[in-house]
């Protein structure tokens, strides 16, 4: 035999010369060209298609690779090649990983690995921490508090919140329930709630009429005499009453009236002067 290598390493071609002899030594020859090829592919087998989350690696070490076996050349070369396309929303997207398998004679077989990105995590969302202001206080989140979230694949999430308010004991009372929402660009949410008391603690400010000195003909009547005036924090009209003590004096017709004014408010609280 007589063997020239190939094109690759597992091609050659033999030249094998037979002889013929005879039992006196009389021989004759012929040839035989004997072509060694490789033209089988590689038989490749894909990883798995495979869905990941946004943060994790695409990275075959986290996503699998492709293995190859080969009639001839004991190490095929495995390589991939990645087209990847948009989902439907910024952190989602679609991996179409194509391995190839080539031995050293050019014969490549390929295989087709999906690798959906996805993003299904909610963001992490934190309550500013339940209060208690009074009725002329700013219920707005500047004055109140506003909620923070933090998510796996987003780097701002949407943060929005919602009121649903309940009457109190008194018109100037009332109990917000604020509802905070977190979004990401997946539209992926998670809540939590804070209540917020709006409390009216405070009495109305009064001012009494100055103390006054009549004649018996006179009437007592605040018409005559004066009426206390209030105003409250909260209630535009507080309501003003009074109440008399009277003390005779040292004839029938002479008297002291200690005359207590009271201002109220809606929700009860109030105040007095003399």
């Amino acid at each position: 035999d007589i063997i020239t290598g190939g094109a690759c390493p597992q091609e050659r071609t033999i030249t094998r010369t037979w002889v013929a002899t005879d039992d006196c030594g009389n021989s004759s020859t012929c040839t035989q060209t004997i072509f060694v090829d490789d033209s089988s592919a590689p038989i490749i087998t894909c990883p798995t298609s495979i869905t990941v989350q946004c943060t994790a690696s695409t990275a075959p070490a986290n996503t699998g690779t492709a293995t190859a076996t080969d009639n001839c050349d004991t190490s095929p070369t495995v390589t991939f090649s990645d087209v990847t396309a948009g989902g439907a929303c910024p952190q989602e997207r679609t991996i179409t990983r194509t391995w190839s398998a080539a031995d050293d004679c050019g014969n490549v077989s390929t295989c087709v690995q999906t690798i959906i990105v996805d993003d299904s995590v909610a963001p992490v969302i934190s309550c500013p921490s339940n209060v208690t202001i009074l009725c002329t206080a700013s219920t707005a989140p500047a004055n109140t508090g506003t909620a923070t979230a933090t998510d796996n694949c987003d780097a701002s999430p949407t943060v929005t919140f919602t009121d649903a308010t309940v009457a109190g004991g008194c018109p100037q009372e009332s109990t917000i329930n604020r509802t905070w929402l977190a979004t990401d660009d997946c539209g992926n949410s998670s809540t939590c709630v804070q209540t917020i008391l709006v409390e009216d603690n405070l009495p109305p400010a009064i001012t009494c009429p100055v103390n006054v000195t009549i004649e018996c003909t006179q009437s007592t009547l605040p018409a005559s005499t004066g009426t206390a005036t209030a105003t409250d924090n909260c209630a535009t009209n507080p309501v003003v009453t009074f109440n008399d003590v009277v003390v005779l004096g040292e004839c029938p017709l002479l008297e002291t009236i200690t005359r207590t004014w009271t201002a109220t408010d809606g929700c009860g609280n109030s105040t007095q002067c003399v």
